[in-house]
């Protein structure tokens, strides 16, 4: 079938997401545009990359705002696509996603959502407060060889409007409401320090889903009652024994006991003491761990038949989603959107949330049609990311087979990077000519449209 078959076949089964056929093919352009083109830039990189012409652009920025799908149920077909194309990493039979965010610097003040964002990093070329979106993501760990990769299901705006000024809802606990939307019941969800709270735990446990996750330095918790001792005496039973600092835990390492656990790729020696202690009113799993480089972690997870050295490893791969996040950014170019709206005033620099309380329904409406757009766009992108991955995972030997160029260094584990994929599919479209495949679906959609005669970007602007 080749990449380019393996690409279409998965850009197939997305067709009864959308309820018109243009939208349908303005879809594949897109993402076909995701994953050609050789600029960072907006809707207009998608009309030079395929060599359109000027007139459909206007047609192109209606695909963003149109009815015939949303963001929500593209991304449903979508996880069922990565479920059915990939093997999902597990731990005990049970398989594991990855939650975090991430902050987009925007300086549009005519783009709803915008706020001033404080970044917690320690890189001293990040400014400390930036202009931009905040941006909520669950991705999927699929194996793909001795590699795992983390493939992106959804993204969602997640802060810069209130609603109402009696709005309340924490970005975890919009977090909450995504995973119970995008995961199915019976998996686990990994993330970092921040997401571990009472309100995410229960509503990650309401969705029939598990939790591991890493607990503050100053977490507290408590043991479990003893059993009661002599006769019955009036009133409740105790439910809680002796409260515990778990960072104190630390001060003695005689407790700890070795293993070897798989952390980062590499097996590392490691210092482990596990404990099912109450927080919260919860009995939880809490393993406390001592690195070979001293680091010290303390985790949680709520299901308490997981094995320390299970938590341990699927802690461990938490970061995949960051390394998915450069990805998106430098080789997708994700999330260089630009959609004004004409209607709302310019917002000063620094500004907070944009209330709409006080705004008239159609104003609200347009608000969140353009919310809808920046959310389709960047999941677009995110759905070209997962294509690279997926044809990474399935056919690494088709795609260094027909890798153009040469490298150094070749990856140990023996599966491409998305930039290998990227500029392999390059070289296949250059290769063949989409005028004498009429069967290839990008052929018969841009035989459709008016073409531009001066040419594109891209190599596929001559084949065709």
């Amino acid at each position: 079938m080749g990449l380019v078959g393996e690409v279409e076949a998965l850009l197939g089964r997305m067709r009864p997401v959308f309820s018109r056929e243009a939208a349908f093919d303005w879809f594949v352009l897109v993402v076909w545009a995701f994953l050609l083109r050789l600029e960072a830039a907006g809707v207009t990189s998608v009309i030079r990359c395929l060599g359109l012409a000027a007139s459909e652009y206007p047609n192109l920025l209606h695909f963003f705002h149109s009815t015939a799908f949303t963001a929500e149920r593209l991304c449903s077909a979508w996880a069922e696509v990565v479920k059915d194309s990939t093997h999902s990493l597990t731990v005990d039979g049970l398989p594991l996603y990855v939650v975090d965010g991430i902050k987009v610097g925007k300086a549009g003040r005519k783009m709803p959502g915008v706020k001033r964002l404080h970044q917690e990093s320690t890189d001293n070329t990040k400014p400390e407060y930036i202009m931009g979106h905040f941006w909520g993501a669950v991705s999927a760990l699929v194996a793909a060889g001795r590699h795992v990769l983390a493939i992106p299901l959804r993204f969602e705006i997640q802060d810069g409007l209130k609603r109402s000024p009696t709005d309340s809802q924490t970005l975890i606990d919009k977090m909450g409401r995504l995973v119970a939307a995008t995961v199915r019941p019976g998996g686990v969800v990994v993330a970092d320090a921040y997401y571990v709270s009472q309100g995410f735990l229960d509503a990650v446990g309401e969705a029939g889903l598990h939790f591991i996750g890493r607990m503050r330095a100053n977490a507290v918790a408590y043991e479990p009652a003893p059993p009661r001792a002599g006769p019955r005496r009036r009133g409740r039973p105790r439910k809680y024994g002796a409260r515990i600092r778990l960072a104190e835990l630390f001060d003695r390492p005689e407790r700890f006991q070795p293993a070897r656990v798989k952390l980062y790729g590499d097996l590392e020696d490691v210092r482990y003491r596990c404990l099912d202690l109450f927080w919260h009113g919860r009995l939880l799993r809490f393993v406390l761990s001592i690195n070979r480089d001293g680091k010290r972690w303390i985790l949680v997870s709520t299901n308490r038949d997981l094995s320390p050295e299970a938590i341990l490893y699927a802690y461990g791969l938490r970061f995949k989603i960051e390394v998915s996040f450069k990805a998106l950014v430098e080789i997708v170019s994700g999330f260089c959107y630009h959609f004004w709206l004409k209607a709302m005033a310019k917002r000063p620099r620094g500004s907070g949330n944009q209330y709409l309380h006080r705004s008239g329904e159609e104003y609200r409406e347009r608000v969140g049609r353009k919310l809808e757009a920046y959310e389709r766009f960047v999941n677009l992108s995110a759905i070209a990311l997962g294509i690279l991955q997926i044809l990474a995972a399935r056919c690494p030997d088709q795609v260094w087979g027909h890798f153009p160029l040469w490298l150094r260094t070749l990856p140990e584990h023996g599966c491409p990077s998305e930039n290998v994929v990227r500029l392999t599919l390059q070289h296949e479209l250059h290769r063949i000519s989409l005028d004498s495949e009429p069967e290839w679906l990008l052929g018969k959609i841009l035989a459709r449209k008016k073409r531009s005669r001066r040419g594109a970007d891209h190599p596929i602007a001559v084949a065709a």
